[in-house]
């Protein structure tokens, strides 16, 4: 019987030479794919891509005219149960964006900026993962003009962790806190107002903290970190004041914040892009742990791309960051440890792709989504392309290696030697499922599975995490 050996290291003095092998997912949608077009007056203006817990997609689509929301079956085909056969229309055009709340989806809309009403149809509507609109949310399902101001941005939704919403529009107005259902949650800070100085949330991570954005600070640069019930004990990050902004000792005036997103465990991270004429255009991703820059990261924070690239968008999974990036019109996914050092993909510093915007990163694989031009170069088009991916670390030591050893293929039982050396186990489907967890070092009962493809994770006592197919006959 043929057998994976995994290597792994108990002492010091450790390289680790990473490699990641990434394929197109044939069995999802039409050979990898699934794309819809528009006709030619309505011209795509942004794509959003959201992935539920059963793997299924939310694909979030502004276009010139209306806003539509498609969902995806988890194999990549329209989910005929959704709406109107897989598809909810909306006969609006003003900023429309969605987040899920649970096993419910928001969807969110404004503000319209226009000269008498500033915060025109700014509102958030709750639907069922149907397609149906959840009565009991708001007034009959919908919550209208929700917030004020003068200075209105977009309209922003999060959900905390006790499934209540922090809703803010602008800079100029605090946020507002509703309860699970829709209704100002009066108990609340000043009848519902937080008070504190607006950012745009991030997220919360799972030790309550907040991470929040100041899209108003220069390139939109300072973060803040604050628990809602103890605003007085926030911390400040001003990334202005940091090497990360700054080069050759000069600090760098025209940045750009492309992209900041959230982990559970408060990792924050964004793609900065820089345009400093004479100097070549370029970019970075920039990395936050414990409400600083991490200086594990690349040993200052932050890895800087080639010269004239830029990275677009960045995702971040188990131990590495995916990054979509772009030279010229070519774009490609390139990729990180959690520690900076660059990552290859089939043996290659970039895997090349088509096209591509945005990126949504899972466990096991990538959703890469595009809009796309049709012959008369016009943006009515939108492709969203799976991708699977694995990780393979060999570890090299100046002591004897010890292995551990698993068989491949198995039936029933998966044996495992040397398992000692390992923290945990988790077998993954192929959609990216976690479907089993183990910390027995010595076997798995995997008798219930079904026959086919899988994916075991071990994550190892050093802290790495080792990928590999599993097949079960």
């Amino acid at each position: 019987m043929k057998k994976f050996t995994f290597f792994l290291i108990t002492l010091c003095s450790i390289q680790i030479f990473s490699q990641i092998t990434m394929t197109k997912d044939p069995s999802f949608g039409n050979e990898g794919g699934f794309s819809t077009s528009f006709n030619t007056n309505q011209i795509v203006l942004n794509s959003h891509l959201i992935v539920l817990k059963d793997q299924s997609i939310l694909y979030l689509i502004n276009t010139t005219d209306n806003d539509y929301i498609f969902k995806l079956k988890p194999n990549g085909t329209l989910d005929s149960n959704f709406a109107n056969n897989g598809k909810l229309e909306f006969e609006v055009n003003n900023f429309f964006n969605a987040v899920l709340q649970g096993d419910k989806i928001l969807v969110y809309f404004g503000p319209k900026n226009v000269v008498n009403n500033p915060f025109e149809d700014s509102k958030i509507l709750r639907y069922h993962q149907n397609g149906t609109l959840d009565a009991t949310f708001g007034d009959n399902g919908v919550l209208n003009e929700i917030t004020e101001s003068t200075n209105p941005q977009s309209l922003s939704v999060l959900v905390l962790a006790d499934q209540s919403l922090m809703v803010t529009n602008s800079n100029s107005s605090n946020a507002k806190k509703f309860t699970i259902d829709g209704q100002l949650d009066p108990s609340f800070g000043n009848n519902g107002e937080i008070n504190y100085p607006y950012h745009f949330p991030l997220g919360q991570a799972d030790n309550g903290k907040i991470a929040t954005c100041d899209i108003n600070s220069l390139s939109s640069s300072i973060f803040s970190f604050y628990d809602l019930h103890s605003l007085e004990t926030n911390t400040i990050l001003n990334l202005n004041h940091h090497s990360c902004h700054y080069l050759n000792g000069l600090p760098l005036q025209n940045k750009n914040n492309r992209s900041s997103k959230m982990t559970h465990s408060g990792l924050v991270y964004s793609v900065f892009e820089y345009n400093n004429y004479p100097l070549p255009d370029f970019s970075r991703l920039i990395v936050m742990k414990d409400e600083h820059i991490d200086s594990n990261f690349n040993e200052n924070g932050f890895v800087t791309s080639a010269d004239y690239e830029q990275f677009l968008d960045v995702g971040f999974s188990e131990q590495q960051f995916f990054v979509l990036n772009q030279k010229d019109q070519q774009k490609s996914l390139i990729a990180y440890s959690s520690t900076g050092t660059s990552l290859k993909i089939n043996g290659n510093r970039d895997f090349a792709l088509q096209s591509g915007q945005e990126i949504e990163v899972k466990p096991t694989y990538i959703l890469v989504n595009s809009i796309i031009q049709d012959e008369n170069n016009l943006l009515n088009r939108v492709k969203i392309e799976k991708f699977l991916f694995q990780n393979n670390n060999l570890s090299t030591s100046n002591n004897q290696l010890k292995n551990v050893e698993i068989q491949n293929p198995v039936k029933d039982i998966l044996n495992i030697k040397n398992g000692e050396l390992a923290e945990n186990f988790e077998i993954y489907s192929t959609d990216g499922r976690k479907i089993l967890q183990s910390k027995n070092i010595k076997n798995i009962n995997i008798t219930p599975l079904p026959k086919g493809i899988y994916i075991l994770k071990i994550r190892l006592k050093t802290g790495e995490t080792v990928s590999k197919k599993l097949m079960k006959n």
